[in-house]
């Protein structure tokens, strides 16, 4: 792709439309299928030669229609993995933080049990060695006491043996020792208290009981973050599941060729969706109809209506996927007919068993019942169909001042016949397979004649003069 200053390509949002102005394309895959679209339709390939100077608008458009679909379905599918990747992530990481809420919570706990335990370790060791000091101390003061009585009362009664001092000395021991025993008991009883008070194995201390709701917030902690935990996994879970039930659901609503019990709504947007990438090499357009009323009270039968350009005529399309029941395609298609305003029909089924076992069939000089799938067949049949029933509708709703009209009415009355052969013809070469060779160069050299005779057919609503295309394989319709 070449690249210059200028802007190749454009966006003009007055008219929501892409204006392409100067745009070199020289894709391999590009090139080769241009080679098709010699005639503004996709027919047979031409030599590159003979496609300079031709118009590849039409396949242009198609193109970037039909890429630009592709990418939005792929765009969609990427959007739907990340959101799943997004939801895989807020899960694990839901589940890593509350690992570590709880890692941390433990954490915390342990290390405010170790230091408090740490603590009362020391206390409990100055505990007992100021207890150790203060007996010695109080029985230090005692002895002192004692000896200090002893030596005043000696002194005041004198004598080398003084007998109110021997007397009294016995009073003194005793009172001496039970002072001491006293103040030892109540010391001790005092430390012991204290001690127990700073013991954490002991389940009546203070801080054992500390402990205790330290332990127990850090339970009510855990159980609170696990429960958090399995209820946020639990909405991711159902989130998943809503998402993959979603997709199996969108699965299951393109594979089915009949979604609901009164249209088969996937059918019909594909189809759409082909016959409005049709009317756009046609210069025409395609409108979905499907879910409004038409001309006709409370009716809606007429899934799109072909705008033919700078006319008013107009063929009409109804989808039909069967439901078990026969569908009567002759009352069906003239009700759609008159409810559209069209001259001309098309009836359309997904497989050739709901066509009565015909790819084609005509079931009136304006109307056709035609088996397509959109995600599997070649479209080239429906182009012509298209092509048959456009000019069938715009015979008929033009006024034949000089026979020309008429002429263009036996040409496609033809054509119907060679669409009649045509159907034949394919049926046989789906039962004998080996000799398809064969079968589909008769089916070329009928689709070769139809499109002669539909060009020709075009040719006389023009008001031109008819001739004699040279040579029976001219190909590509105009």
């Amino acid at each position: 792709m070449s690249n210059d200053s200028k802007h190749q390509a454009s966006y003009d949002a007055a008219t929501s439309t892409i204006i392409v102005s100067d745009l070199q394309l020289n894709q391999p895959a590009v090139t080769q299928e241009a080679l098709r679209w010699s005639t503004g339709t996709r027919g047979a390939a031409v030599a590159a030669r003979d496609l300079e100077g031709c118009d590849l608008a039409p396949f242009v458009i198609q193109a970037l229609t039909v890429g630009a679909t592709a990418i939005n379905a792929a765009g969609g599918a990427q959007d739907t993995y990340n959101l799943e990747q997004l939801i895989q992530d807020v899960g694990q990481r839901t589940t890593e933080a509350s690992q570590r809420a709880a890692e941390s919570t433990a954490k915390v706990t342990t290390a405010a049990a170790e230091a408090m335990d740490k603590a009362t370790t020391t206390v409990r060791k100055s505990l007992a060695e100021s207890s150790d000091a203060s007996k010695k101390a109080i029985s230090d003061t005692v002895a002192s006491a004692r000896k200090d009585l002893r030596d005043e009362l000696t002194r005041l009664f004198g004598g080398d043996d003084p007998e109110f001092v021997a007397r009294l000395q016995p009073v003194l021991d005793d009172f001496t020792a039970r002072l001491t025993k006293r103040t030892d008991e109540h010391t001790s009883s005092m430390f012991d208290k204290a001690t127990k008070a700073l013991n954490p194995d002991d389940p009546t201390s203070p801080i054992a009981k500390q402990m205790a709701a330290f332990d127990k917030r850090h339970a009510e902690l855990v159980t609170q973050s696990a429960k958090q935990n399995d209820e946020l996994t639990s909405k991711v879970t159902e989130l998943t599941k809503a998402i993959e039930v979603q997709r199996a659901a969108a699965t299951a609503t393109k594979a089915a060729a009949n979604v609901t019990p009164i249209k088969g709504a996937s059918y019909e947007d594909n189809t759409g969706a082909v016959l409005t990438a049709l009317a756009t090499g046609f210069g025409d357009e395609y409108i979905p109809t499907g879910t409004t009323t038409g001309a006709l009270p409370r009716c809606k039968k007429g899934d799109g209506v072909l705008s033919i350009a700078d006319s008013g005529a107009k063929v009409v399309f109804e989808m039909h996927t069967s439901s078990g029941q026969k569908r009567p395609w002759g009352d069906y298609l003239d009700e759609a007919e008159r409810n559209r305003g069209a001259a001309a029909s098309l009836g359309l089924a997904p497989t050739v068993e709901e066509n009565e076992g015909h790819r084609v069939r005509a079931i009136g000089s304006r109307r056709i019942v035609m088996a397509f799938d959109p995600e599997t067949d070649d479209q080239s049949l429906l182009h012509t169909v298209v092509c048959l029933l456009r000019a069938a509708s715009l015979a008929a709703s033009t006024r034949d001042d000089n026979g020309e009209v008429e002429t263009a009415r036996e040409r496609i009355g033809e054509a119907l016949d060679a669409l009649g052969r045509l159907d034949e013809i394919q049926k046989v070469a789906g039962q004998i397979r080996k000799s398809g060779d064969k079968v589909a160069t008769q089916a070329d050299g009928l689709q070769t004649t139809l499109n002669r005779l539909l060009l020709q057919a075009q040719t006389a609503l023009a008001g031109t003069k008819l001739t004699r295309i040279d040579g029976e394989q001219t190909t590509g319709v105009a």
